[in-house]
């Protein structure tokens, strides 16, 4: 039986992954910078004295974790280590030596520690010896050996691949609880019978002809065989049955989706007689004409009891299931104990496939448990012709105890396990010890497991997930740190140029190692694509980076969502728009590094977010914020330094529902007007899609945007412009609320004001227009709204209400008009004048009724050359774009405002007062900002790019 000792070790190792500065192995430091220990005997030897490490030339480095750089697998950590071999005590033929025939030769431990700061020690590698080079100088007399010291991974990557399938390992490793006999049933074509796994079981023989090793539905199994008109009996061997009180059979069963026929028998259970002579418990497939029997529906199965004869016995309770087992696999369970003087007997099921179970329980009187002789499946009975079922079955086991029907947990059925759990599962069946950092629940859900090695299958969880695995350090085990637990994490360690706590300055790398903005990934036959066009590294900008390669991948779904989903996150991964920094070196024996720094330092596990927090400008102007992916360290007597190879941790800064922190970038901005290098205000408007916005919530500020390397912190954003029209005028409409003025256009200035509420055009004649313009903006795009409304419904003729944008003069301009008509209907039309020349581009009817004093909202952007315009009632909801259009005849940027005209057709008693309220420009917006966060002054010209800082990502 498996011995728990790596179960105890796992769980210490749990523990240690905890979050926190230290992490003690309970063992005191010696004092000594660094201690090297070999197992002899069983045994942990300080042998620091024979490594080189004593003399002043002499050093250990070692290498853990990644090393390739990002992207790559972890590799075995190593270590070579020169040992002063004069009295042959690393010899281990030699029978001079101490530790002759003392010392595992082929697989000697080693194991390096350093003091952790807190009293106690922390290893540094804990491997295997795999090489052993001896060597001597010319005279002789100073002998040494190099041992390479390799880590766990070393030794999983030579294990050979699994014998045996999921299922048989999950059912014999260790042994089920009671287990009297198992016929796991894969035996290869050609086969005389079904082998026993059992040491003292035999094997399981047929009648008629089943087919072998052709039924493959059971991923976590070898082919199964068919029966069909063949009937498998197998005997058991004889146990000690007074002492038993309960038992079971389970078994695999493939149900076809057109079932089988009615009270067909699927198994029996033989048993010595007992009080009430019963003999059999077998279980029967239900088909009955019109879909209702005596024992249960279509696709149900019931247990029956019968004694010598094959007679039925009176029993009490239900016999049959409720569900349909039809084009369903199956795991059946004939669960029989004693139940006072009785004997209760339950048929249970489960679905390998959905998890859904069932049972039903009959009862027999005057009787009790007695030992199961043989099973049969599809057997030969007085009640029916042998093999009548053409069914798929396996795994058939008996025990003299009872357990939950999930017992093999997800070995029974690996397909959606979880890749941190079947790394787990996989450890303990082979007694490693396993630690892990993150929610082992919370990583991706794999595909069926495959017969390779078990660092081959714990490889592939970890690419399909994205997480790392490492060695553990305290122990000689395996560990995996899920993707999940990479994001959003607080520094483990900050370090400070000016401090001077670095071992030499950390250099940018601008290179395309890492890039990769295209990427096809294959999941279950399926293939999806996913290219970012976009940015500074999308395809657009720089070409296709990883076009012509490709990623396989172990998951549950092939659904090509889930799979373009992989493809995505992985190219976000290749798209970082950072220098990378490989490498960044401490020296422990600085005195810069404090006793809290120098235990954080050691603490440092493979993912752990390490932090620059003041690079000198030639390295970056941000914080250069790291993941550590690999380390390597030099142990002298004098020194520990260590550099960690890393990768950027901006990727993995990821949305997080409902936290405050979370941000999603917009499609793209930019600044729409020049500003110096001190300027506070900034008008941002969008550079790659029509109008989205930037949030106005006060409650969201402040947060930092980056725009041409300069990070600015926003303090409040509002609408370029906004004018609710409060304040009481005369001849003209004043400065708008945002500080902008209005001028008067194409009529005398009496026919302009404002009365505190609205603003107003007094139209006195027809067919002669009234302006409002804002002559200081220039904008190109933009997104405008008003109120509108005329203070009479219109007779003889229109009223026409206009937002004009791209103003040149009077006779050239685009324009959303509303047209209201005489029979009270109304019109929204895009428009342009040119040269004078005024042209309908496209006009819809809108939802309302106009009457004197009615307003409507009317919402107009311009985007390069495509027009969209909305209206509505004022106060209802807002509709999607009821007109669009695309034209060319005016690119320049111009002033924006309103227009009012009469038909000439009208016949209006003179003045009709035109009314505005709500004017705003809510696109582009104005941005108030704290300049020269990140310490960069300058100035930005329009069209710079206006981005998150730290945009957040929605994780995979």
């Amino acid at each position: 039986m498996q011995s728990v000792a790596p179960f105890v070790a796992a769980f210490r190792r749990r523990l240690a992954n905890l979050p926190g500065p230290t992490r003690s192995v309970g063992v005191a430091s010696s004092g000594e910078p660094a201690t090297v220990e070999i197992l002899v005997g069983g045994e942990w030897v300080n042998i620091t004295d024979y490594s080189m490490v004593r003399d002043n030339s002499g050093q250990i480095r070692i290498t853990y974790g990644i090393q390739g750089g990002e992207g790559s697998q972890t590799e075995p950590a190593t270590t070579t280590l020169e040992l002063l071999n004069d009295d042959a005590r690393f010899s281990h033929r030699n029978p001079m030596g101490p530790w002759f025939d003392s010392l595992n030769w082929d697989a000697a431990q080693i194991r390096v520690s350093v003091p952790d700061g807190n009293g106690g020690i922390t290893y540094r590698i804990w491997g295997e010896v795999s090489e052993w080079v001896h060597s001597a100088d010319r005279s002789g007399r100073h002998v040494w050996v190099d041992a390479t010291v390799n880590g766990f991974l070393q030794k999983l990557a030579q294990g050979p691949a699994p014998e045996r399938s999921v299922i048989y390992r999950a059912v014999t490793t260790p042994l089920l609880t009671g287990l009297v006999a198992y016929w796991p049933c894969e035996d290869a074509e050609g086969a005389k019978s079904l082998s026993s796994a059992l040491v003292n079981g035999s094997p399981m023989t047929w009648t008629g002809n089943p087919v072998l090793a052709t039924y493959t539905g059971f991923e976590a199994s070898d082919p199964l065989p068919t029966l069909t008109g063949a009937s498998l009996s197998g005997g058991i061997a004889k146990y000690d049955a007074s002492v038993v009180t309960q038992y079971q059979m389970r078994y695999l069963l493939a149900v076809p989706a057109d079932g089988f026929t009615d009270q067909d028998v699927i198994s029996r259970i033989a048993v010595e007689a007992g009080a009430y002579n019963l003999r059999y418990l077998d279980v029967h497939y239900n088909d009955p004409p019109g879909g209702v029997g005596s024992f249960g529906g279509r696709g149900t199965l019931t247990v029956q009891a019968y004694d010598g004869d094959e007679s039925p016995l009176a029993t009490s309770g239900t016999p049959s299931i409720s569900l349909d087992t039809r084009g369903r696999q199956l795991r059946v369970s004939v669960e029989v104990s004693n139940n006072g003087s009785a004997l209760s007997m339950t048929l249970r099921v489960l679905d390998v496939d959905s998890g859904i179970t069932d049972f039903t329980t009959i009862g027999l009187v005057s009787t009790q448990v007695t030992r199961v002789t043989s099973v049969g499946m599809a057997p030969d009975t007085l009640a029916g012709s042998a093999g009548v079922i053409a069914a798929a079955v396996g795994h058939v086991t008996v025990q003299t105890t009872i357990s939950d029907i999930t017992d093999l947990g997800d070995a029974i059925h690996p397909t959606g396990e979880a890749a941190g759990r079947r790394i787990q599962r996989l450890c303990g069946e082979e007694g490693i010890a396993f630690s892990w950092v993150g929610d082992l629940d919370d990583t991706v859900a794999l595909g069926a497991q495959g017969r390779q090695n078990v660092l081959a299958l714990a490889q592939e969880a970890c690419l399909a997930d994205g997480g790392l695995l490492y060695e553990a350090r305290t122990g000689f085990g395996l560990g995996y740190r899920t993707r999940a637990s990479l994001s959003n994490q607080d520094a483990a360690l900050v370090l400070s140029v000016s401090a001077y706590n670095l071992d030499g300055a950390p250099v940018p790398v601008d290179d395309d190692r890492q890039t990769q903005n295209i990427l096809t990934v294959t999941a279950g036959g399926v293939s999806a694509t996913y290219e970012e066009t976009e940015g500074p590294l999308g395809t657009a900008a720089i070409g296709k980076y990883g076009e012509n390669e490709g990623l396989t991948l172990n998951l549950a779904s092939s659904d090509t969502a889930n799979v373009r989903d992989h493809a995505a996150w992985r190219v976000h991964l290749g798209t970082v728009d950072e220098d990378r920094f490989p490498s960044i070196s401490v020296n422990l024996a600085h005195p810069s590094i404090t006793p809290e720094m120098r235990r954080a330092v050691l603490a440092l596990r493979l993912g752990d977010r390490v932090q620059i927090s003041d690079p000198e400008p030639w390295q970056s102007y941000d914080p250069i914020d790291q993941l550590v992916l690999g380390i390597e360290e030099s142990l002298t007597r004098f020194e520990h330094k260590l550099t960690f190879i890393c990768a950027p941790a901006s990727p993995y800064t990821v949305g997080v529902l409902d936290s405050a922190a979370a941000r999603l970038d917009t499609d793209g901005s930019a600044l729409v007007s020049a500003v110096t290098s001190s300027d506070t205000a900034l008008t941002v408007g969008p550079s790659n899609s029509l109008f989205t916005r930037w949030t106005t919530d006060s409650a969201e500020m402040p947060f930092d945007v980056r725009a041409g390397g300069e990070v600015m912190r926003v303090t409040a954003i509002a609408d370029h412009l906004s004018d609710t029209f409060t304040r009481v005028t005369a001849n003209g409409w004043g400065t708008a609320d945002s500080g902008q003025a209005w001028t008067n256009v194409n009529a005398a200035n009496s026919d302009f004001s404002t009365d505190g509420s609205v603003a107003l055009h007094s139209v006195g004649s027809v067919n002669s227009s009234r302006y409002s313009i804002l002559t200081t903006l220039s904008l190109a795009d933009v997104d405008i709204r008003a109120d509108m409304a005329t203070s009479v419904t219109a007779a003889g003729g229109p009223h026409y209400s206009h937002i004009v944008a791209r103003y040149v003069n009077a006779n050239n301009m685009y324009a959303a008009r509303l047209r209201f008509n005489t029979d009270q209907t109304i019109d929204l039309s895009l428009q342009k004048r040119v040269g004078g020349t005024q042209t309908d581009i496209a006009t819809v009817a809108i939802a309302g009724t106009h009457a004197g004093a009615a307003f409507f909202t009317v919402r107009f952007q311009i985007a390069g050359t495509t027009l969209r315009a909305k209206a509505w009632g004022t106060g209802t909801v807002e509709p999607g774009w009821l007109v669009v259009a695309s034209d060319g005849a005016h690119q320049n940027p111009g002033p924006v405002g309103v227009r009012s005209v009469l038909d000439s057709a009208n016949s209006n008693v003179l003045p009709v007062a035109f009314s505005y309220d709500n004017y705003r420009v809510l696109n582009p917006q104005t941005f108030t900002v704290t300049r020269s966060v990140n310490g960069v002054v300058k100035a930005h010209q329009a069209g710079v790019d206006v981005r998150l800082a730290t945009p957040t990502i929605l994780a995979l």
